[in-house]
């Protein structure tokens, strides 16, 4: 029989403003009681984040994640984990404990702007300028933010001042890469997941809009979900033949580095790439420039 109030501190190298405990419990997950934590290194008083009254069993190993944003202690480089087996009546297992944080408040107050920033970007009740696409959907904005933060708007505005109601057309522009766009110079990022046509706009939109930082984060977005059923859907809408209409000439820009991703994923996924459906689809010109292109 195992004691019940058995526990367990760790130490982690560095302090930081905690946003989050993980606890990776992987046999009889459940026995953790109580959480706290402190800053070690000054000896400050253990505080509570969490705590039940009685210890419970789940079937599933878990990852019991915990936000601990209003800590009083500030930072905190120790975490104490009070456990409890009596429910199971045998013993459960521990694997890592993940303390994750901001070493200033610096980082934290960047974070939180960034946040409000977005939540602004979704509510339009103090927008004062209106955007048109193509397709006759609108997006409203804020004028301070954007001709502050993006050159491309500061110019739009000079020509578009704020006594013209009328909303501002925009031309050869989907909905869903202006609406990242301007999701990209509220947050300085782009929302983790966007679908990869929307990804190879943004990257050919970046220097349009002097948002050259944009282009990587569509790009990494990318290397991330390509995969064997849209690599060669990339390839043919890489630049490297010409697909656009005349009213959208920006779509025949090439773009080497998703020409490069595509290759090297082909070379490693040789015989399921060349086996699926859509190389039947390739034209010949293309078909051949692949060959070429991957040998």
């Amino acid at each position: 029989n195992r004691a019940p109030d058995e526990f367990i501190i760790v130490g982690f190298e560095r302090a930081v403003y905690p946003e989050q405990i993980d606890i990776y419990e992987t046999y009889n997950p459940g026995a953790v009681i109580r959480v706290s934590a402190r800053n070690g290194r000054d000896n400050t008083d253990w505080e509570t984040v969490w705590e039940t009254e009685a210890p419970h069993v789940e079937a599933q190993s878990r990852i019991f994640s915990l936000p601990c944003r209003n800590l009083s202690c500030g930072e905190i480089n120790q975490i104490r984990l009070d456990v409890n087996c009596s429910a199971v009546g045998n013993w459960c297992e521990i694997d890592c404990i993940k303390l994750i944080g901001y070493i200033s408040h610096n980082d934290i107050s960047y974070k939180e702007l960034a946040t409000n920033l977005k939540q602004l970007l979704l509510d339009d009740s103090l927008a004062d300028v209106t955007f048109q696409l193509d397709n006759g959907q609108t997006i409203s904005s804020h004028r301070n933010i954007l001709s502050n933060r993006c050159i491309y708007f500061a110019e739009l505005f000079d020509e578009y001042p704020s006594n013209i109601q009328e909303p501002i057309k925009i031309k050869n522009t989907s909905y869903d890469a202006f609406y990242q766009i301007l999701y990209f110079i509220y947050t300085d990022t782009l929302e983790p997941v966007v679908n990869y046509e929307t990804c190879l706009e943004l990257m050919r939109k970046a220097d349009e809009y002097y948002l050259s930082p944009m282009y990587k984060e569509a790009f990494n977005i990318l290397k991330k979900t390509i995969n064997k059923t849209n690599v060669l859907k990339l390839y043919t809408q890489s630049g490297l033949f010409s697909t656009s209409s005349n009213d959208n000439q920006q779509d025949d820009i090439i773009l080497t580095d998703v020409v490069d991703l595509c290759v090297e994923f082909i070379r490693k996924n040789r015989q399921d790439v060349y086996s699926s459906d859509q190389m039947q689809q390739l034209t010949k010109d293309m078909l051949l420039r692949l060959i070429q292109l991957v040998q």
